[in-house]
């Protein structure tokens, strides 16, 4: 029977070295939670989660759990550029993340960088931002971001 080497898999069988984020890495949680006080978010807004060293492999186990919000009111999760500002992708972490009904653990891993097994390496220090879309926030809203990734 034949066997289909991973890009890992070859690399041990030539016994060349896999880099840090490939294997045998470290997982940490970019945790994050919304103020207790704040204004109500209009669509378009964005809120500033935190920051992803050069070399971050991104998992697609992120996850956000909220309170009850807008009726209608969602989520995506990108990334942009630390240094420059530029935006990488507005959603490519996640797209359309449900933030009107209350729930812990909503998978946050829709979007394009990592979904459908796909994976991205931070090329650069990146922040990692959601912006608020199809209706608005509700001010003070209870929310908690994870976004597990992987470096040394």
């Amino acid at each position: 029977m034949a066997e289909l080497n991973t890009t890992q898999g070859a690399k041990y069988i030539a016994r060349s070295k896999l880099i840090t984020h490939e294997a045998h890495g470290r997982v940490r949680i970019l945790a994050a939670k919304m103020p207790a006080a704040f204004a109500q978010l209009a669509i378009n807004d964005t809120i500033f989660i935190g920051r992803l060293p050069i070399g971050a492999r991104i998992l697609n186990h992120a996850t956000v759990s909220c309170g009850a919000g807008t009726a209608t009111s969602v989520l995506d999760i990108g990334l942009r550029s630390t240094l420059t500002g530029t935006v990488i992708d507005a959603d490519g972490l996640a797209v359309g993340i449900d933030i009107a009904a209350a729930g812990n653990s909503k998978a946050a891993n829709s979007g394009v960088l990592i979904a459908a097994g796909a994976e991205y390496v931070t090329l650069e220090e990146v922040d990692v931002y959601a912006t608020v879309r199809v209706a608005v926030g509700i001010a003070n809203q209870v929310m908690k971001f994870e976004i597990p990734y992987v470096t040394d």
